[in-house]
């Protein structure tokens, strides 16, 4: 599972209710890079949209201001809402799972309360640009604030990654395109391709199946919708 933490502890958690055994080989690592006090003013926002929970990591374990928390909430997805209520904030619009979708909903409101002052983008970095394309095409007023970085990790001897890897997991699990991508340059570098030739690769949108080469899509799986219920729901299918 290539998920970073916290994330990754919790899928171990779930996987091994299910009777898997999990294997944990973090690609990336978070780093908050934005504190409460480099929100902008009030005045100047009309909602918030998140395309991940770790976004709320700005506010550490404490909710967010006060007076932030009258504002509409846009997340991608149920993981991503919750971590919005978690924060503190009531009036959450969960998204269909997808960027795209959330950007699809964000223009179809155009005249309305998604107008006015403006949205604030609570952004990780690195970060496809797409939504923000989306809604700045649409003339959505829009400001963005990173909040996190990923980070990639590096295993430094092939030791370290074939001690993982040894024996070949049954499956691979990929949250993110990033994390998809990163994978397919480790295996690249350290020559693991043929130890890897049964091993399935289950992906939580087909956004991140596409990072994948060709020929690996055999064995490329999307989950049927972008959320780990059905990930893992897919898992489950291989039998």
């Amino acid at each position: 599972m290539t998920r970073p933490e916290p994330g990754a502890s919790r899928t171990a958690s779930r996987l091994r209710t299910l009777g898997h055994e999990p294997v944990i080989l973090p690609l990336f690592e978070a780093q908050i890079t934005a504190r409460p006090d480099d929100l902008p003013p009030v005045q100047q926002v009309g909602g918030l949209i998140a395309t991940s929970a770790r976004a709320f990591s700005i506010f550490g374990s404490n909710t967010a201001p006060a007076e932030y928390l009258h504002f509409p909430v846009y997340t991608v997805g149920p993981a991503t809402a919750q971590a919005a209520r978690d924060a503190g904030f009531h009036d959450v619009h969960e998204g269909a799972g997808s960027a795209r979708d959330l950007a699809g909903a964000l223009t179809a409101q155009s005249g309305t309360a998604v107008d006015g002052p403006g949205l604030l983008y609570l952004a990780g970095s690195p970060r496809k640009p797409f939504l923000e394309e989306a809604l700045t095409a649409e003339g959505l007023p829009l400001k963005v604030l990173e909040t996190y970085r990923m980070d990639q990790l590096s295993y430094p001897t092939d030791s370290q990654i074939l001690d993982l890897l040894s024996p070949a997991p049954d499956a691979a699990l990929f949250y993110s395109s990033n994390a998809a991508l990163g994978f397919c340059s480790l295996v690249s570098t350290k020559n693991l391709d043929k130890s890897l030739q049964s091993t399935f690769f289950m992906c939580l949108s087909p956004e991140i199946s596409s990072a994948f080469p060709e020929t690996w899509m055999a064995r490329v799986i999307s989950a049927g919708h972008p959320d780990e219920d059905s990930l893992l729901a897919s898992l489950a299918g291989l039998g």
